[in-house]
């Protein structure tokens, strides 16, 4: 998974990108219990988005997790150009950005453009947050639980 792929790389992804060594510092912290419980708690808001878009006939929910899931997949896929080789990711995204480009192209029957912009604003920014706290709990997690019982 990723963290054994971050130790493999680590030395020429420093070397290839110096301006983003905190962030590689960071995932190289990332255990894969604590990338799985983050990746578990996302799954879960878009089944509760999904849930509450189809139990009230309303898409928005809906909408901006998955603008927000197809941005996110872009991200990777630019990341596997600029890295020119295999990334863990890249698997996943292939076979899921066809869905979000036709599921994106049909809900533009529903909204104006402006509005599924701002949605998907909204669903990214909600989307980062949500990253950025997420991280901070499962570090916060490792660091307090008993050693190697978080890893």
């Amino acid at each position: 998974m990723i963290c054994p792929w971050i130790k493999r790389n680590r030395t020429i992804l420093y070397r290839r990108f110096p301006k983003l060594r905190r962030i590689i510092r960071k995932m190289e912290q990332m255990t894969t219990r604590r990338f799985v419980t983050i990746a578990v708690e996302e799954f879960l808001i878009v089944i509760t988005c999904t849930f509450i878009s189809v139990q009230t006939s309303n898409l928005i929910p809906w909408y901006c997790c998955l603008a927000a899931f197809g941005l996110h997949l872009i991200v990777h896929f630019v990341q596997f150009i600029v890295w020119s080789g295999y990334i863990p990711t890249i698997v996943s995204t292939v076979l899921c950005l066809p869905y979000c480009v036709w599921a994106i192209h049909d809900t533009f029957q529903f909204f104006p453009l402006h509005e599924l912009f701002l949605y998907t604003l909204l669903g990214t920014l909600l989307c980062i947050l949500n990253l950025i706290v997420m991280h901070k709990i499962t570090y916060w997690l490792s660091k307090s639980a008993e050693p190697n019982s978080y890893k």
